[in-house]
């Protein structure tokens, strides 16, 4: 059975479902003498919940895009309208830009939430944020004290420039309070690891979000370096 592993490391990533059992075999194993790197998973007893990583993050003063979160879908017209049209809704527990929607008037917000109702879907499970017409949508991996930069740039026609989604990377050179603010980003959710999205407009910075299970493979293409050797390293190192 799973409690008869003896490994000699286990690296956890972001875990979607399952975290209580998760964090119960990391548990054993860690007890068992196993090292572990969970990048605080245990501690966060983390799945996908943008909306705790929220609040980290305005508590530490970063600068976010106007932000509400209700679980009454009653709510949600109000709420829009604070915001203005457009705004965006992002479902709370998922990630690379799946199910991120831009709402452009009252009646597609009705829309949208009367097909969620009918889904079974619960209004908690969303949040609706400002749209932000950035210049630059970055995305920065912090691995220890290593940060790597790429720009995001959507593909045609749609407003989400997440590589996984289709859209093209480049390398991108930030300035210096781009990756202080990425580095005060990632430290308030309490990681080592992660990557962090900044929009820069032409006056503001804004921080996203924080994912907490950031792929490789953009960055890699972005910045020809071998990011998931440099990933294992730190997990190696750091690793107790």
């Amino acid at each position: 059975g799973i409690t008869d592993l003896k490994p000699d490391l286990v690296i956890a990533r972001s875990i979607l479902y399952s975290i209580k059992e998760i964090v119960a075999l990391l548990a054993h194993l860690k007890k068992s003498g196993v090292r572990i790197f969970d990048n605080n998973l245990t501690g966060l007893s983390y799945s996908i919940n943008k909306v705790a990583d929220l609040m980290r993050l305005a508590t530490a003063g970063l600068p976010l895009p106007n932000t509400r979160h209700s679980h009454d879908y009653e709510h949600f017209v109000s709420l829009g309208r604070q915001l203005k049209y457009p705004f965006i809704v992002k479902p709370t527990s998922t990630g690379q830009g799946v199910g991120v929607t831009k709402i452009e008037t009252e009646e597609e917000l009705l829309t949208f939430t009367g097909n969620a109702i009918k889904e079974g879907r619960s209004a908690g499970r969303f949040i609706l944020q400002e749209f932000i017409p950035y210049r630059y949508d970055l995305r920065l991996l912090i691995i220890g004290d290593a940060v790597y930069t790429m720009r995001r740039i959507p593909r045609e026609g749609d407003f989400r420039a997440n590589f996984s989604l289709g859209g093209s990377v480049e390398v991108f050179e930030p300035d210096t309070e781009t990756v202080a603010l990425a580095k005060k980003a990632l430290q308030a959710v309490g990681m080592t690891i992660g990557g962090v999205d900044i929009l820069i407009t032409d006056d503001k910075k804004y921080v996203l979000e924080v994912n907490h299970n950031p792929g490789f493979q953009g960055m890699e293409i972005a910045t020809k370096e071998n990011i998931a050797k440099i990933y294992l390293e730190h997990c190696l190192k750091e690793a107790s």
